[in-house]
């Protein structure tokens, strides 16, 4: 059976009246890193941690109890043995190493959820589908798409985020680090479908790492165009995006400029090195190597930066083990990790949750695939927040930072203006 992109919106619409919802799309069949999307509902058991506070379900039963937030999903994976689908928030830095947050949260979601469907559709590069596991609805709702519409409440001014590059970089002349992440949240009141607003996401700019997912009150719709990190058998990809450019205007001239950037390849490869040391912690010795270094690749408003570093674990190396050593990526923290994400705490003013995060499935076998959550909407009933950030080093332009996340954030801005 062959499905349309109509189809795939009306059973995910169909199917969250009834529980927790999980769409992995890659949405760009010609891009590299594509593959299968999946459709996951019917949670036969879930969990859900808020710092130590950890929810688990199964069979229908709840518990509550106290434990580290991984060492329970730790836990729950083995015990589960089975497919698993859901995020990691990149809060929970906090448990991994010696870190802290202060900052407010905008949206409570859980620090991680995870679910094993008792539903799991498979799709494949050209829409053929595999139910894996339940049986797809004899009918589906005919409602259509709702629309929706959003009202800007709160963003950083210019000068605000100016002042916190100016900041950073003086840290950076003082060596305590050479790159780090700062982002900024834009937020939005928001009235009508979430799962709108994600179609019009794709249709705006496919990418190869989107989702939705719906968990309770709180829905993402993100647009990433980022691999965090991938396993299959014994080799583990991590494919770590820095350097943008605008695509407006002249676009082969913008291209040329991003490839021949020094600045841009200087981040991109600090990043590299990030991520290597990262595997190096959990790799076979002498597998780490970087198979792509500063390729570029285009989507609908930007070009991006691309490297790719790859390497080989032993049997006996736990997936979670994998994650955990490299959680979260380096392309969302800064160099050295710890320092850039301590200072990030300092700098800005509310808790990242999702946004940093990862969204991913883990199968039976241990392989598992993730996503960098960037360019993503992050929905709790009436309030939407969408963040923006860069990378800053001692050769950041102040100015030119701050217009770099505003480009990063015209594909979401355009959508919401128009609204649907």
């Amino acid at each position: 059976m062959k499905l349309t992109e109509k189809y795939i919106s009306q059973l995910i619409r169909h199917l969250r009246k009834s529980g927790p919802v999980i769409l992995l799309e890659s949405q760009m069949k010609e891009h590299p890193a594509s593959t299968k999307s999946y459709i996951a509902f019917k949670p036969t058991a879930w969990i859900k941690a808020w710092k130590d506070q950890i929810e688990v379900m199964k069979k229908g039963e709840s518990e509550w109890f106290q434990e580290k937030a991984w060492d329970a999903f730790k836990n729950f994976r083995e015990e589960q043995q089975d497919w698993l689908f859901g995020y990691l928030g990149y809060d929970l830095k906090n448990e991994l190493e010696d870190l802290y947050s202060h900052n407010k949260e905008l949206i409570g979601a859980p620090d991680l959820f995870f679910m094993n469907p008792g539903f799991l559709l498979e799709i494949d590069l050209h829409n053929q589908i595999k139910v894996l596991r339940g049986e797809l609805p004899d009918e589906l709702d005919s409602a259509q798409n709702s629309g929706f519409s959003v009202q800007p409440t709160r963003q950083f001014s210019a000068d605000e985020y100016i002042r916190l590059v100016e900041n950073a970089k003086l840290d950076i002349y003082e060596g305590e680090y050479y790159e780090i992440n700062l982002s900024h949240p834009i937020e939005f009141d928001f009235e009508g479908d979430p799962l709108a607003l994600y179609d019009a996401m794709k249709a705006a700019g496919p990418v190869p790492f989107g989702s939705y997912l719906h968990i309770d009150d709180i829905d993402i719709c993100c647009a990433s165009p980022e691999r965090f990190l991938a396993k299959k058998g014994d080799h583990v990809r991590s494919q770590p995006i820095k350097g943008t450019a605008s695509r407006q205007g002249e676009s082969e001239q913008t291209l040329k400029l991003l490839q021949e950037s020094e600045k841009e390849r200087a981040e991109n490869l600090m990043i590299v090195d990030l991520v290597r040391n990262d595997l190096s912690r959990v790799s076979i010795e002498g597998s780490v190597l970087v198979s792509g270094l500063f390729e570029i690749q285009s989507f609908e408003t930007v070009h991006q930066m691309v490297s790719t570093v790859e390497c080989r674990v032993s049997e006996a190396t736990d997936s979670l083990d994998v994650l955990k050593a490299c959680f979260p990526m380096g392309s969302m923290t800064g160099a050295p990790k710890i320092s850039a994400m301590k200072a990030i705490e300092d700098y800005e003013n509310y808790k990242r949750g999702i946004y940093s995060g990862a969204i991913g499935y883990i199968d039976p076998e241990g392989d598992f695939d993730f996503n960098v959550v960037i360019r993503t909407a992050i929905i709790q009933q009436s309030k939407l927040v969408y963040p923006v950030g860069g990378a800053i080093t001692s050769d950041s332009d102040a100015q030119a930072e701050w217009e770099e996340t505003l480009v990063k954030a015209r594909a979401i801005t355009n959508i919401l203006r128009e609204g649907n």
